[in-house]
């Protein structure tokens, strides 16, 4: 036997197991970390972010069907957020013509001297 005896055995063994334990849970949340540096984002950042991770000497083409690989299953996973669009806020001076002001947007107008708006 060893010059520890059965319960050195055991306990070495124990420690040995703890650090692979241990080692496989700090891997797995490195791992989960960058998973959460990729969800959130948008199609247009994902591209971006991918541009600069894929080599430069790898071809155009194989670097965009890598991106659409990416970019789809990123998408199945529901992590992908949609582009927005800019929404366009109407204010008192993006009044079309023909459309009817609040009676205080209309003494504003009349005050101000705008009669564009005035309907």
């Amino acid at each position: 036997m060893c010059r520890y005896g059965v319960r050195g055995v055991i306990v070495k063994k124990l420690v040995m197991l703890g650090l692979i334990v241990g080692a496989i849970v700090g891997l797995a949340k490195i791992v989960a970390a960058k998973k959460a540096k990729w969800e959130g984002l948008t199609e247009s950042e994902i591209r971006d972010k991918l541009e600069t991770r894929l080599p430069k000497r790898m071809p155009g083409e194989k670097r965009a069907a890598v991106a659409d690989k990416v970019v789809s299953k990123m998408r199945a996973k529901g992590v992908l957020v949609e582009d927005e669009e800019p929404s366009v806020s109407a204010s008192p001076d993006d009044v079309r013509e023909g459309e009817e002001l609040d009676s205080d947007d209309a003494k504003a107008r009349e005050e101000s001297g705008d009669i564009t708006a005035a309907v």
